[in-house]
């Protein structure tokens, strides 16, 4: 008896429009994957193969990282090679890990053929050294040479990201053999925007919008319609870097040139996108004090590794602010009341430096802050510290004066909290400056720093204050 398709009700459709842009629905939809669960389960091949016909990459993708890992193996299994490789980019890192670890040699290198090289070289890189070797050695011996030399650049270097397919010219050449030079390379480059102009010694002299070289006759020479001024970078140049170039000249694509400025890849903005994403959570990780264990296959060890040592400085720091409070025993004793604003003091504090350091963070990151900038970034932080502690402190002066009706009292708050505010505000501007120079990455030390010493410093300017004004 033949399995018949579970497919959906007609009234309930795999797509919905958010805004008039057509959307997959399958991350909030628990009764396909139930269905997907069971048709696994029954190993109903035809099912699922007519199931999966009808939905894009991503979306399969979606549906095969909420699965099992077992019973998304076996789906991924059922995909024709160009199928699965546009799903296995598409996956969670975790996941992809669980599905490359079960597929044969001979599968991985159907899958590699389908992709372009800087995609096929993400995957290579996942692999154990020996699955990568076999790999490697089942595929044509140009390919196979292209990602072994891929492979010898860092991952996270420009030439970690670059595809190798690109169409080129002869800068003494026509139009027509620009053409032809695309014609050449559509195969292995799906999407093409600029074809590079070179020399006799392969050097890169100019650059050919596509479009330009579609508007003019065929006999026009190449060096009439290429741009001489270049953009490019080296192939170790850092993955970041290339995000700010790009995003600094507002490019599609970017060439990367060996040392004899030759090209030998090119970067596009998908891959651009990647690098943003991936730079901004790591960033956001680091400045939280923990490193980035969001994958569920880390390990018990290492999340508890990456995250000691930064609760230990935040011990640390509050070791330190209990001291100090220990030894204003007395003046708390005698103002009960002091206590009480603490909390607000600290929070103040913390919130103002935060704001500061994360505006030079990112400021360092995105190449927008130099160092040679970093007097005017002070006194622009510095100013705007005293009118924001100077707003909160009459404000803190009002709800104490109301109160407690003691003038003198919530002039002392006031007060502290000014300085704290503009404390912590000059602190958390110039730790990521301090840490940039020394060639430190500031997102990895600024929040935790920041934070412990907030809380002793904070403490000791408040109660110092306290003890010279009030008492």
């Amino acid at each position: 008896m033949t399995q018949q398709p579970i497919m959906p009700d007609e009234e309930e459709p795999y797509f919905d429009s958010v805004d008039g842009v057509q959307s997959s629905t399958t991350l909030a939809d628990p009764e396909l994957l139930e269905d997907m669960r069971e048709l696994v389960a029954a190993h109903a091949t035809a099912a699922l193969l007519n199931i999966l016909a009808d939905l894009r990459s991503a979306d399969i993708a979606d549906i095969l990282n909420q699965l099992p890992e077992d019973d998304a193996r076996y789906l991924f299994e059922l995909l024709p090679p160009e199928e699965a490789s546009e799903v296995l980019l598409d996956l969670q890192d975790s996941m992809r890990e669980s599905v490359i670890e079960e597929l044969t040699p001979h599968r991985i290198s159907a899958i590699v053929e389908e992709l372009d090289s800087d995609d096929a070289v993400d995957i290579m890189s996942e692999l154990d050294e020996d699955v990568a070797e076999q790999v490697l050695d089942t595929l044509e011996p140009d390919d196979s040479a292209e990602l072994r030399e891929l492979l010898a650049y860092g991952e996270d270097t420009a030439g970690g990201l670059m595809a190798t397919e690109f169409p080129e010219v002869h800068v003494s050449g026509t139009a027509q053999d620009a053409i032809e030079a695309v014609r050449k390379t559509a195969e292995d480059t799906p999407d093409v925007y600029e074809v590079y102009a070179i020399d006799e010694d392969g050097k890169l002299r100019g650059i050919i919008d596509l479009k330009n070289l579609l508007l003019v006759r065929a006999d026009t020479p190449v060096s009439d319609i290429m741009d001489s001024d270049i953009i490019s970078v080296r192939t170790d140049v850092d993955q970041e870097d290339v995000a700010n170039v790009m995003r600094k000249y507002d490019l599609l694509t970017l060439p990367v040139v060996d040392e004899e400025n030759r090209p030998v890849g090119i970067i596009t903005f998908d891959d651009i996108a990647d690098v943003i994403h991936e730079e901004a959570q790591e960033d956001i990780s680091r400045m939280s004090g923990i490193m980035d264990d969001t994958d569920t296959s880390s390990s018990i060890w290492n999340i508890f590794r990456g995250r000691l040592p930064w609760l230990l400085v935040g011990f640390a720091g509050e070791i330190l602010a209990a001291f100090v409070l220990s030894n204003f025993e007395d003046a708390i004793g005698k103002v009960l009341a002091a206590a009480f604003f603490i909390p607000i003091i600290m929070a103040m504090g913390g919130n103002a430096g935060i704001q500061a350091s994360s505006i030079v963070v990112r400021g360092l990151a995105t190449g927008e802050l130099a160092l040679s900038k970093t007097f005017r970034r002070l006194l622009r932080e510095t100013g705007a510290a005293l009118l924001l502690g100077s707003a909160l402190g009459l404000l803190i002066f009002l709800v104490v004066f109301l109160w407690y009706g003691d003038a003198r009292f919530g002039l002392t708050v006031a007060l502290a909290l000014l300085v704290v505010i503009t404390n912590a505000t000059i602190v958390g501007a110039t730790v990521p400056l301090m840490l940039d120079r020394m060639n430190v990455d500031p997102a990895l030390a600024t929040g935790p720093f920041i934070t412990t010493s907030n809380d002793a410093l904070g403490l000791l300017i408040y109660l110092g204050f306290l003890t010279l004004i009030y008492l």
